[in-house]
């Protein structure tokens, strides 16, 4: 959300990295959510949280985000609606909400043409924060739950 030049920031941590999404993309951060497995779901989907009687799927970002691979661990969880139902997925920690100029964001350069996932980079501090399109992230950690099978039912 751009408001004389400006946009609302989410930061969060995935491992070592951080990355950002638009604020207005998230539509609730759940502190230390209490996960349930679901028997037969694939890797990417970690199980199901409650939110006021409310059942939804987390699934796993970070096979998309660094090359280490999934932590199935959830500090927090970020929550969306995808395809008309709520989804969540689990982060490590939630740092800030930070607003930078439009200016500050810098592209990425080196990065295949067809992957709209990063937007580009942001330095705060001596921090670098990967800037990422918050739609392309939901839609992109929702299919991967289907490759290879299985799927998300919930």
């Amino acid at each position: 959300m751009s408001r004389d030049g400006a946009q609302q920031l989410l930061v969060f941590r995935t491992g070592r990295e951080l990355f950002g999404l638009e604020l207005s993309g998230v539509h609730e951060v759940v502190d230390a959510p209490v996960l349930s497995r679901v028997p037969e779901m694939p890797p990417t989907v970690l199980g199901v949280v409650s939110v006021r009687g409310e059942l939804i799927t987390v699934y796993d970002p970070t096979p998309l985000l660094t090359p280490a691979g999934a932590s199935g661990l959830t500090g927090a969880a970020l929550l969306f609606t995808h395809g008309g139902r709520r989804i969540a997925l689990a982060v490590d920690d939630v740092m800030d909400a930070v607003s930078i100029d439009d200016g500050m964001l810098r592209t990425t350069n080196g990065l295949d043409a067809g992957d709209r996932l990063v937007r580009g980079i942001v330095r705060r501090g001596s921090d670098l924060i990967v800037v990422l399109d918050v739609e392309v992230l939901v839609e992109s950690a929702a299919a991967q739950a289907t490759v290879g099978g299985g799927g998300a039912r919930t």
